[in-house]
């Protein structure tokens, strides 16, 4: 994927911006993902004998075994030894990457959990799996990035490793990347709808590609069309 001006550098050669508060959204997307890592793992666990028994007298077509290798190369890792929340300021603090990517992220996360492909977090998976939806996030959200072997190291991960990763995450988002201002916004609102009983989070809103969804970029058309002929 093409990533625009890179910053290539050691991950932690820089000055970090460890001063600074870390953006409200981590602590709101941690709560979060948190939630969903307990639920799914309950649903995986509940799943896993039918999903045995149904894979044992049926063979998989070749893209859902294609599909079922990409979401396998996410898990077998090692687990996060540290908290989600410590995990996700990593990227804030040493790539600096800004409070929109990781709601972009999250957006990123939600569509391969509606895909039906299998991809939800669980912790087997969460450090690979948010390191990718992080890094393709940076890549669309900012016009400039750090190196993917910088991203690598921040999320404790091999650079080629990382490489292979990204390539299963797009294949798996069939490429479908786009993430509308609507859309963003909306997004921000979950998280802090997600989060409202623990004291009035809001998440920081600031897009810097004020992206028009398609419904809006037809109407905004139309609208156009109507006034050049009255």
């Amino acid at each position: 994927m093409a990533s625009g001006d890179e910053l290539p550098t050691d991950a932690f050669a820089f000055p970090s911006s460890a001063a600074l508060s870390p953006p409200v959204v981590i602590s709101v997307l941690a709560s979060i993902l948190e939630r969903h890592i307990a639920r799914n793992e309950r649903a995986l666990a509940a799943e896993s004998r039918d999903r045995d028994a149904a894979a044992s007298g049926d063979d998989a077509g070749e893209d859902t075994a294609v599909t079922r290798r990409r979401v396998r190369a996410f898990d077998g890792g090692t687990e996060l030894d540290m908290s989600l929340g410590a995990f996700l300021e990593r990227f804030s603090r040493y790539a600096q990457v800004s409070p929109a990517v990781y709601v972009v992220a999250y957006a990123y996360l939600d569509r391969l959990r509606r895909r039906g492909g299998g991809v939800r977090v669980v912790r087997a998976n969460a450090q690979r799996l948010l390191t990718a939806a992080i890094l393709v996030a940076s890549k669309f959200v900012e016009d400039r990035n750090y190196s993917n072997s910088h991203f690598a190291a921040v999320g404790g991960l091999d650079a080629a490793e990382l490489a292979a990763l990204e390539l299963d995450f797009l294949f798996l988002m069939e490429f479908r990347l786009n993430v509308c201002a609507t859309v963003f916004q909306s997004y921000c609102r979950h998280l802090e709808r997600e989060v409202s009983y623990g004291g009035g989070y809001r998440v920081e809103r600031r897009l810097e590609k004020a992206l028009v969804c398609a419904g809006e970029a037809r109407a905004q058309q139309a609208q156009r069309r109507h006034a050049a002929a009255a």
